[in-house]
């Protein structure tokens, strides 16, 4: 299989999976994770704080959806509504458990936790940078505007390093 044909199938599958919320986790989840490494230097301590902080950001999603969902005619009660908006903004976690998966690894790996840190924001900005490049190559953008998608999403992740640095 070419190289082009493989990046359709990668960028048709993520079109599927809720691009924008799994660009919504790992943004979220490289703010957090540059905030609160710099001031905590344990591991366990840092990757509960970005899952609780990303489970949070998610249940807010979860609860605005079921919301709308009314604004919709949807006269389901909320009980109802809510599990069928989890499902739909489930890729907020998907999107935020990259970050974290190599964070920890890197730290049992034998790296410090600020080294982790910012090794995992690395990863973030070329996750980032993946996403849209693969939104871009979707929509036929070819050359210096596939360039610019790439790097407007991976700037999203380098200002979290940045952060992290102007905090450390």
């Amino acid at each position: 299989m070419s190289g082009g044909r493989r990046r359709t199938q990668a960028a048709d599958e993520l079109a599927r999976r809720d691009p924008g919320g799994l660009l919504y986790g790992a943004v979220i989840t490289a703010g957090v994770l540059a905030a609160v490494s710099a001031n905590v230097s344990h591991v366990q301590r840092v990757a509960l704080s970005v899952a609780a902080v990303v489970v949070v950001y998610w249940l807010a999603h979860v609860y605005t959806e079921s919301q709308e969902m009314l604004y919709e005619g949807d006269h389901r009660p909320l009980h109802r509504r809510t599990p069928h908006a989890a499902a739909k903004e489930v890729s907020i976690l998907v999107g935020a458990v990259p970050a974290v998966a190599v964070y920890v690894l890197l730290h049992l790996l034998g790296l410090s936790a600020t080294g982790s840190a910012y090794w995992a924001l690395w990863f973030s900005v070329a996750f980032l940078s993946v996403i849209g490049y693969l939104g871009a190559h979707r929509a036929g953008m070819t050359g210096w505007r596939l360039a610019l998608e790439s790097a407007g999403a991976a700037s999203l992740g380098v200002l979290a390093v940045l952060g992290k640095l102007f905090l450390h």
